[in-house]
């Protein structure tokens, strides 16, 4: 669980996930065997995770697009599970509103995105409308630096 005393070491992290120890301990002014426990334990915990982000178009992915889907409220939780052992998705959550899911999702190009909502979503028991936004210009993501 996150503290209010991890905050040097979150804002530390937050600038560039990748720094060593040593770094962290400089950037943080705790001893670096503060450092490395403290950072164990939240990794322990889940509180935080190393994630890895890959540009999709650098390995052949192209079509990047958004879901709104309609779900029947008793399928919701049938859905989502569903939608996050898909692999096109990138991003799923329930909401309120017209739609109650959306997702971001990442094809190879536009006949596999085609597929996709045919085959993949249009199989899913509860899914009664889908609106799809392809995204025509990728601008911003979390975590990502752009040069």
């Amino acid at each position: 669980m996150l503290t209010d005393a991890d905050q040097p070491l979150v804002e530390a992290l937050s600038h560039d996930g990748r720094r060593g120890y040593a770094d962290l301990s400089a950037a943080t002014g705790w001893p670096e065997s503060t450092v490395r426990r403290r950072l164990a334990e939240l990794v322990g915990t889940g509180a935080v995770f190393y994630d890895v982000e890959v540009d999709p178009d650098s390995v052949g992915f192209r079509a990047r697009a958004l879901l709104w889907l309609s779900v029947a409220p008793a399928r919701l939780a049938a859905v989502g599970a569903a939608l996050a052992d898909h692999e096109e998705v990138v991003f799923a959550a329930a909401t309120t509103g017209p739609t109650n899911v959306v997702a971001t999702i990442v094809c190879r190009d536009m006949p596999d995105l085609y597929r996709y909502l045919t085959e993949r979503i249009g199989a899913l028991e509860g899914v009664e409308r889908v609106e799809t936004a392809p995204m025509v210009r990728h601008v911003k993501q979390v975590g990502a630096i752009r040069s």
